[in-house]
């Protein structure tokens, strides 16, 4: 329908963004009941204090002075987003606490007995390459938190979580917003409930869930929390539009959510991971009534952050609830929270932008957490520990194994996701668990290495924090080792393409990520963002092209297995690792690829499927196009005859020719603006202009199928050729291929759903 060249994450135009506003509600406090800790732990001085209220935060120690320590803060736009709302208190509820447990005695191999590591050095090293890549990347603002068992060797601030006025990060404080970390709140959450037992791994889901909310084609293999712990559910993914939201008066709780959008299932559950922020959700909703607790932000403080005291860390967000609000959203953060909460920014060349606020309240549990890196320095001890620590028991043995044990069985190296927890090894050879994520402004990333009994956690308050946050952790690794420089991987002689010829064009191919949408306008604009490339060069190594740039990778020993050329390098390799080509037998090609991150297979496309196909294609239409329109200018000027049904045709294909013209500049308009400003795809989807020009070419499409339909009468006049009364031959062949041609580019404009605007 365009040609399509791909959705790049450049920097955004700025935009204006609407203040809170609406008028608070005061209601009794809440009795919500706190998660139980085992007798061991109830003395703990290091638990939240009694009768501290884990929403009201600690005073910012400094954060006046370090604000004004800055001459020459970077310069920024403001919004208003994040004026001080009143917290409405949520009603009475009970939380089921969790069973207290003995503290763990046996700890994993290599997690106590380890090296100390220097303090001074971690802040060094780190000192200099955060604030080198946050310059690099122009990020304003970013939190470190580097713990060694229960140590914190680091818990440091860089830059600022807001301008206008300047206020420097504060690593016990400020609070960032960190994504797809969160899930590691809900999965802690979901060992504690099978610990109680009031939830299986291998029990349907279904039966936690009101059939209201979520409900399951009896035709269906049951869905189970292994299956959403794996990403294997086999929902498609389907974001756009509602993943997060800029407007709170849009705003719906879960189980509204859950009504309006739940994917659909494109596989059977357990065939392969494809990642779902909806499966956690869903997860989460699921707890949240096994543990009987009013809402996902209430379990979690409940059995989470109240215990560890960790007070500056929630999934409630700023927005306000007036009187007959019936969304059944959980109580707004508190007005002391909301003003310790970053800014998210955007660099847009020239300056830093602050954005509105990226809601992802229906999604709680899964993308909606902010924390700073002093609380997540508390947790990484605590991971560390089995879940006991200070007296605290977080989860027991079992849990503890269980998220350091893959449910999935991978190649080595690769994720086999432990307990819904990412299995990653770092360039350095660690093995590590954890979890990444990413608002549209935010950037975080969590990162556990037994074998060290080391923790790394950093998050980033500016879209261009990718690299820094996916980055540091290896770096620091490569630091502890004493290996910052590795050399590229090289094929060797024997790998090169003359000499594997077969293999090589076995491989080489576009697929597509099965993280999208499969159907209508979403499937189709999702598919073209998520296609890859794959090429080979003379020297055998493969060339894997995406959204996210291009990286070279390396033939491994084994075979269809292909390393990452440079190990710290970004592009898709950095995302991704390393590749896993699945070939049915020998001689065949490849059918698919998987990845070491393991968030999704890249499925084998034909080339009907290809974006460069639907590039060509388009660009032929707009050829013949312009084609008709010089043919009616050509016949106004020889003052040609043709018959009544010749001359109504004529007439219809120029129109068509200028709707088919418009539909295409149309949706090439919103491509070029999604360059500029790529939220968009997520905050305003669809869009008018969109919708607007697939509801042109069903417009053009109507208008081919008339003109194919009326073509008996076209060609039926008694004349096979005639200067004066009548087309000439060549005239009539030519009618007829344009409308064959316009025929076949419907067809593939409805294979790829782009005529399905709703």
């Amino acid at each position: 329908m365009a040609v399509i060249l791909g959705v790049s994450a450049g920097p955004a135009v700025p935009q204006d963004v609407p203040p809170v506003s609406g008028s608070p509600v005061e209601t009794p406090p809440s009795t919500l009941k706190p998660y139980v800790p085992s007798s061991a732990s109830a003395s703990s001085s290091s638990a939240t204090s009694s009768g501290a209220n884990p929403g009201t935060p600690k005073p910012r120690p400094g954060a006046a002075a370090s604000a004004s320590a800055s001459s020459s803060p970077p310069s920024a736009v403001v919004p208003s987003y994040l004026q001080t709302v009143t917290a409405m208190p949520a009603p009475a509820l009970t939380v089921r606490p969790l069973a207290p447990s003995a503290p763990v005695v046996e700890s994993f191999p290599g997690v106590s007995a380890n090296t100390p590591i220097s303090a001074d050095d971690i802040e060094t090293f780190t000192d200099s390459v955060v604030r080198a890549l946050m310059q690099r990347d122009h990020v304003l603002g970013a939190s470190v938190a580097v713990v060694q068992g229960n140590t914190p060797l680091l818990v440091k601030g860089y830059g600022y979580d807001r301008l206008s006025p300047a206020r420097r990060v504060d690593p016990n404080t400020s609070m960032f917003r960190i994504g797809s970390v969160t899930k590691t709140f809900t999965w802690i959450v979901a060992r504690q409930e099978i610990e109680a037992g009031r939830v299986g791994m291998d029990t349907p889901i279904v039966q936690y869930i009101p059939s209201d909310v979520f409900a399951e084609n009896n035709a269906d293999k049951p869905l189970t929390l292994r299956h959403l712990m794996s990403h294997t559910g086999g929902f498609e993914d389907t974001s756009l539009g509602h993943l997060f939201e800029l407007n709170e008066n849009e705003l719906s709780g879960p189980d509204g959510y859950f009504r309006r959008h739940t994917p659909g299932r494109v596989r059977p559950p357990g065939q392969y991971s494809s990642y779902s922020n909806f499966g956690v959700a869903l997860a989460a909703t699921a707890l949240s009534r096994t543990a009987k607790a009013q809402d996902v932000p209430s379990l979690m403080e409940a059995r989470i952050f109240q215990p560890l005291g960790m007070d500056h860390t929630t999934l409630r967000e700023p927005y306000v609830i007036g009187p007959g609000d019936v969304r059944n959203l959980p109580t707004p953060l508190s007005p002391a929270l909301t003003d310790a909460l970053s800014y998210g920014y955007i660099w847009d060349g020239a300056t830093y932008r602050a954005r509105a606020f990226d809601h992802a309240i229906a999604m709680s549990g899964a993308v909606g957490g902010s924390t700073t890196a002093r609380d997540m320095a508390r947790l990484m001890s605590v991971m560390l520990a089995d879940g006991q620590a200070d007296g605290i028991s977080l989860y027991n043995a079992d849990s503890a194994r269980a998220f350091r044990t893959p449910i999935l069985k991978m190649p080595e190296g690769y994720n086999g996701w432990a307990s819904g927890l990412m299995v990653r090894t770092a360039p350095s050879g660690f093995v590590t668990y954890g979890h990444s994520g990413s608002t549209l402004w935010f950037n975080s990333n969590l990162v556990i290495v037994p074998k060290m009994n080391l923790g790394i956690f950093i998050t980033t308050n500016t879209q261009s924090g990718a690299a820094l946050a996916e980055g540091f952790p290896n770096l620091l690794l490569d630091h502890l080792e004493g290996n910052l420089v590795r050399a590229p991987l090289t094929p060797t002689p024997n790998q090169a393409f003359a000499g594997n010829k077969r293999y090589y064009n076995a491989i080489r191919g576009h697929y597509v990520s099965t993280r999208r949408a499969y159907g209508g306008l979403e499937g189709a604009v999702t598919r073209l963002i998520n296609t890859a490339e794959v090429t080979i060069d003379r020297d055998g190594r493969l060339i894997l092209a995406t959204e996210d740039g291009i990286s070279a990778f390396v033939p491994a020993s084994a075979q269809n297995f292909f390393n990452p050329q440079n190990s710290e390098g970004s592009g898709p390799a950095g995302k991704l690792g390393g590749l896993h080509f699945l070939i049915p037998k020998a001689g065949s090609k490849a059918q698919a690829f998987e990845t070491a991150s393991n968030q999704m297979r890249f499925e084998r496309v034909g080339w009907i499927h290809e974006p460069g196909t639907l590039r060509f294609l388009t660009m032929i239409m707009i050829a013949t196009c312009i084609l008709v329109w010089m043919a009616q200018v050509r016949g106004l000027t020889r003052h040609e005859r043709p018959t009544e049904a010749q001359a109504r045709a004529s007439l219809i294909s120029a129109g068509l020719s200028l709707v088919w013209l418009v539909a295409i500049f149309t949706f090439n308009a919103w491509q070029s603006g999604l360059a500029e400003d790529p939220d968009r795809l997520f905050t305003a989807w669809p869009s008018g202009q969109v919708q607007l020009a697939s509801w042109l070419a069903i417009l053009g499409a109507i208008g081919t199928l008339t003109q194919i339909g009326m073509s008996w009468f076209v060609y039926n006049e008694p004349q096979r050729f005639s200067v004066s009364d009548g087309w000439a031959l060549w005239q009539k062949v030519a009618h007829g291929l344009l409308l064959a041609y316009w025929l076949f580019y419907i067809i593939v404009l409805a294979w790829w759903g782009l005529l399905k605007p709703v």
